[in-house]
């Protein structure tokens, strides 16, 4: 794994930081010496995906290697940077470095041990299992090359799934021979958590003006939490309750790529924002433009609030003032976005449900949340009785709890907030500021997603992501002014209504044993399975059964979860598995569902022709799982087996 990290960060030398150094350096930006290089880091990654899919459709495998031409061309930028960098503070620089390694270890130790050996088996913690799974048959998917098709659900399209964060891991995987489970639970998370923490400080010290903003915005990004580990406490449950209010918080999402990226962007454009409203530089403008486009194909839930933002912002710009600078960006990025986006896109228009409090609703009922069951008993009574005043307190009070539950100490941006008022409408940034926040906020008060209702909630994550950033000028500006006694007891007391969240999530990760394996048996057949086979070969595998627990520690992850891992592993597409997924995507499975159960579940039936008509290839199944018909009075073959593990052949 070693050789494989200095490889990955060489190849991230010259393929994100030397162009996205170039680029930058052209737009001549006042730039914090570390900022430079983590925007141009970022930078050089987007151009570098951007490039690999045009690759994917143009079937021109080389064309984002191009990018490491630009070694030659950064070479003095390279020296200047490194010069500003020994001229810094030391004492600064170390405590931001201090800072950075304990929010990234803090990050990563959520999700790097997913994904390794263990007495032979291959473990996972969490939801790993499920959602590693499903992003490495992506990859899989990925290097096949254009056109996509969904790996768990064989011959039909890939839609209505974000998989640019994939798109980069699968190139690295493909030309750099890097291992995959390495790419996706530890290289690439080690770089999206680093670059999170950067661009929230450089977001921190441009809006705060002050080292000191940019320093207390990483410990609220790394760090910050909901106030969910005081309601598990009062219930006797010791600290945790992360989605107590049902926001995950910042520092989970380090197990979901797009999610991660989106909020890295998402930051960076607030950044190259504040220097296009002060001076419109056409490099800047690009690489805006770049940045906003993108957006919705990493995450469509973050392109959806900064449009949305953006063009209120233009809308204002335009009447207050009659210029049209906003729009200048926000119009070529909708262009470009809508080219990558909706070709990848079927059925998009429903993918959100009107369903007003829904959130507020379910936190205050359900038993793993606030299991407030009177609260709501005496809303519906006051309703029957038309008391409307009781109606409305009790609605305020469900809202100010999911508000402030939610954010936790972040609640001091809202110091901020009301300071900055009375400039927000003539100040073209601060009103973006506002109206992002406002924008995610309401969002997932309104809507819920089709398939998985309560994805809308990821809205949220720009909300308590940004409400950090602006708590963090906040503690800043108020330190400044207290002597260094206070300073210090001030900073202690905010760092420890603030921790606990993040305590709580990591203890709840490792008290656990990870949540599932595949085991040593499993992993050799899938690999017989990916180096004998046809490479356009479909296999079909049992369906999910949610009654089975077998009761082992940890799980097979076939008895833990329906997930994508068979075609993660195998590197072969199947017809029909995770279910989850395939119904958040919005394909119709149901025929599939019922053809996996026939095939595997009736034991008078077994159809031959059927599964040649769904160009069915081979049988995968676990000898616990294995189908009801006499496998030896069939025609089909068996290839392979092990203590357990069988593989069949339909052909």
């Amino acid at each position: 794994m070693i050789a494989g990290f200095l490889i990955f960060l060489f190849v991230t030398f010259i393929f994100f930081l030397c162009p996205g150094l170039y680029i930058l350096s052209k737009a001549n930006l006042n730039l914090h010496p570390v900022e430079k290089y983590t925007l141009s880091v970022l930078v050089g990654f987007i151009l570098f995906t951007v490039l690999s899919y045009t690759a994917l459709i143009l079937k021109i495998a080389f064309l984002p290697f191009l990018l490491g031409g630009s070694l030659l061309l950064t070479r003095k930028e390279l020296l200047q940077n490194i010069k500003a960098l020994k001229e810094l503070n030391i004492n600064k620089l170390i405590i931001l470095l201090f800072i950075f390694l304990v929010g990234i270890a803090g990050q990563m130790a959520i999700i790097a041990p997913s994904g390794i050996s263990l007495g032979n088996d291959l473990v996972f913690w969490s939801a790993h299992g499920h959602d590693g799974a499903w992003h490495i048959a992506l990859m899989e998917e990925i290097k096949r090359g254009f056109p996509l098709q969904n790996p768990v659900f064989a011959g039909e399209r890939l839609v209505n799934y974000h998989f640019f964060s994939d798109i980069t891991p699968a190139f690295f995987n493909k030309y750099f021979d890097l291992n995959p489970l390495d790419l996706y639970f530890r290289f690439f998370p080690l770089l999206y958590s680093f670059l999170l923490g950067s661009a929230a400080f450089s977001l921190g010290r441009i809006i705060g003006k002050t080292f000191s903003s940019g320093i207390w915005t990483v410990i609220f990004t790394y760090f910050a939490g909901s106030f969910g580990y005081i309601v598990t406490i009062i219930q006797d449950r010791g600290i945790g309750g992360e989605g107590i209010f049902w926001s995950s918080q910042i520092q989970s999402t380090i197990g979901n790529p797009p999610q991660i990226i989106a909020s890295i962007l998402v930051l960076t454009i607030f950044i190259l924002l504040y220097f296009y409203i002060k001076e419109q530089r056409l490099v800047n403008s690009l690489m805006l433009i770049l940045l906003i486009s993108t957006l919705p194909v990493f995450k469509v839930y973050g392109g959806v609030v900064i449009f949305l933002s953006l063009g209120l912002v233009g809308i204002w710009q335009l009447i207050k003032s009659k210029r049209v600078n906003i729009f200048k960006i926000l119009i070529p990025s909708g262009l470009l976005s809508a080219l990558l986006y909706l070709p990848n896109s079927s059925q998009s228009q429903n993918f959100l449900i009107y369903e007003p409090w829904w959130f507020i609703r379910t936190m205050i009922v359900s038993t793993d949340k606030l299991n407030w069951l009177d609260l709501e008993l005496r809303r519906q009574t006051y309703i029957a009785e038309n008391n409307w005043k009781r109606v409305i307190q009790i609605e305020t009070t469900g809202f100010l709890i999911f508000l402030f539950g939610n954010l936790g100490i972040r609640f001091l941006g809202f110091w901020y907030l009301i300071k900055k008022i009375k400039q927000v409408f003539a100040d073209y940034f601060l009103l973006m500021l506002l109206f992002t926040i406002l924008t995610s906020l309401i969002l997932p008060l309104i809507f819920l997603q089709k398939g998985v209702a309560s994805n809308t909630i990821q809205f949220l994550q720009y909300f308590l992501l940004l409400m950090g950033i602006i708590a963090g000028v906040t503690v800043s500006s108020l330190l400044k002014r207290l002597n260094l006694a206070l300073k210090v007891l001030i900073s202690s007391i905010i760092i420890a209504i603030a921790v606990p969240t993040q305590v709580g999530l990591i203890y709840d990760f490792y008290k656990n044993p990870p949540t599932s394996k595949i085991s040593k048996q499993e992993l050799e057949a899938l690999n017989y399975i990916s180096q004998s086979t046809p490479k356009n070969s479909v296999l079909l595998t049992p369906p999910y059964n949610q009654y089975l627990n077998l009761k082992t520690s940890p799980p097979s992850i076939w008895d833990w979860f329906d997930t994508s891992y068979v075609a993660a592993f195998s590197k072969r597409r199947v017809f029909f598995a995770d279910t989850e997924q395939v119904d958040i995507m919005g394909y119709e499975y149901q025929p599939r569902q019922n053809i996996q159960k026939q095939i595997y579940l009736d034991d008078s039936l077994y159809n031959k022709e059927l599964l040649s008509e769904k160009k069915i290839n081979y049988l995968y199944f676990p000898k616990v799982l294995k189908p009801k018909f006499d496998l030896e009075k069939s025609s089909l073959k068996k290839i392979y087996e092990n203590q357990e593990v069988e593989v069949w052949s339909v052909n």
